[in-house]
């Protein structure tokens, strides 16, 4: 039972709070990708090492991907601030733990069908970070946020050798 001074967020601000931390993931899976797609004409002299004849310059997106996705969980904190998702760092934080989940269970699913890694990858942030968006939702127990992040923790700690 809700006692009567802790009332529940409205429904229209729980769904605008979703839809903006989504918002949040497919921008920063966009600049991603743009960034790949961007790097051989802002940096040419990578371009011997990164592109070759037969896959063009796809070691760009293995490249991105290596240090970019990093770069773009330093970068959520900002962005969900921009957006105003509260608690932003809480949201960016919560949202790393689960994107790490996703990314092992995508590279560890690869080997074996490689399309659905590669859009596990890709919906990622649409996945994680409205995931995380209601998890740290203030009127939410907390019970429900140590399950969800210990089953993250979980999927992380349990794939990391296997993907490795």
């Amino acid at each position: 039972m809700i006692a009567p001074h802790v009332m529940a967020p409205p429904a229209q601000n729980v769904a605008r709070r979703l839809v903006l931390a989504g918002a949040a993931g497919i921008v920063l899976t966009v600049a991603l990708f743009a960034w790949a797609a961007l790097t051989p004409d802002l940096i040419p002299s990578l371009g011997a090492r990164y592109c070759g004849e037969y896959t063009g310059c796809i070691g760009y997106l293995f490249l991105t991907w290596e240090y970019g996705r990093w770069v773009a969980l330093v970068a959520a904190w900002p962005l969900l601030h921009l957006l105003r998702v509260r608690p932003a760092r809480q949201v960016a934080l919560m949202a790393a733990l689960y994107l790490v989940a996703v990314w092992q269970v995508a590279l560890l699913l690869m080997p074996a069908d490689f399309v659905i890694g590669f859009y596990l990858i890709l919906l990622s942030g649409v996945i994680a970070f409205p995931a995380a968006a209601w998890t740290t939702m203030p009127h939410l127990p907390r019970a429900v946020r140590f399950v969800t992040a210990g089953i993250a923790l979980v999927v992380c700690v349990v794939t990391w050798p296997l993907v490795q």
